[in-house]
């Protein structure tokens, strides 16, 4: 077994049947190349890691460098890890976890303190995680409600372009005072809206918060809701369920003060899930709450 980053590939086609069977991604080799070059999270980094047997691609690590804000105030880059697979056929012979740590060395050759990845405690690869020393940091409720028949539908204005300056200044207000993955510039916000097809007519955004969702026939997935006040909490919500046709959930509930704004709505709101995020101490030189404290935050936009 032979590992080299993604950048020196020198066929990039076996991540195709790799990916397809681990997540059910289509990996398309032109579209990520350009989100890695504008993506500043990967853009100066190796991408990932893969294992070779002979010139099949057995298994893939993906890595990112991304900034989080610490109780000082500072900016410190941590390792994120992501598209962790192993080609059928070849698990349980230790692709994963080798290529798990030449991730971690390179986190701590970058000088890096922390490895964060997102996954389920229903799979697998959580007790493989565990044994190499992550632990649940944040675990995702969620939030559902069926939509009665009937409901007027909003008729909502054509939007031609993507508020982003907007809604970074409504980030930055909702996130003073949070540690965590809350920074956010132009170019990441870019990156983000590209990599997850967010679409202006996907956004509502007001004076006082935004809405970021997605829609199809049945229903509106909430995929990021930030308001300033609990008014404005409220309304936002509202609004996605006059858009959802049948229903409106949201897979990853963060804030929690939203949480109580879908019960109040009467959402089926579960306070356990699929989703977890977990961290890994590359040193010893600062624990996890000496770096966050007990106020770290997360979004959906924010997961890798």
């Amino acid at each position: 077994m032979r590992i080299v980053t993604y950048r020196d590939l020198e066929s990039k086609d076996g991540l195709m049947p790799l990916l397809d069977h681990a997540f059910r991604w289509v990996f398309n080799q032109a579209e990520s190349e350009r989100l890695i070059k504008i993506d500043p999270r990967m853009k100066d980094g190796p991408v990932g890691f893969c294992a070779l047997e002979d010139s099949t691609i057995i298994g893939h690590v993906g890595v990112m460098e991304v900034p989080t804000r610490t109780v000082n105030g500072d900016i410190q880059h941590v390792g994120g890890i992501y598209g962790v697979a192993t080609l059928p056929g070849y698990t349980c012979q230790g692709v994963s976890t080798t290529l798990m740590n030449t991730a971690h060395h390179y986190f701590i050759e970058e000088g890096h303190d922390f490895s964060f990845l997102v996954t389920s405690p229903s799979l697998i690869a959580h007790s493989l995680y565990r044994k190499l020393g992550y632990s649940d940091l944040i675990e995702y409720p969620s939030a559902y409600k069926k939509i009665e028949k009937g409901k007027q539908k909003l008729n909502r204005e054509k939007t031609r372009k993507l508020d982003i300056d907007k809604i970074l200044s409504i980030y930055d207000d909702f996130t003073k005072g949070k540690t965590g993955f809350v920074i956010r510039d132009k170019t990441l916000m870019k990156a983000v809206a590209k990599g997850e097809r967010i679409k202006p007519r996907q956004c509502i955004v007001s004076e006082n918060g935004y809405l970021i969702f997605r829609e199809d026939k049945l229903g509106v997935e909430i995929r990021e809701l930030v308001a300033l006040n609990a008014k404005e909490m409220d309304r936002l919500v509202s609004l996605a369920e006059h858009i959802g046709r049948e229903s409106v959930y949201d897979r990853a509930v963060i804030d929690s003060n939203l949480f109580d704004t879908y019960a109040s709505r009467g959402y089926m709101v579960l306070k356990r899930s699929f989703g977890v995020l977990m961290v890994k101490p590359l040193s010893k030189n600062i624990s996890f709450n000496e770096a966050y404290g007990d106020n770290f935050h997360i979004s959906r936009l924010d997961m890798f």
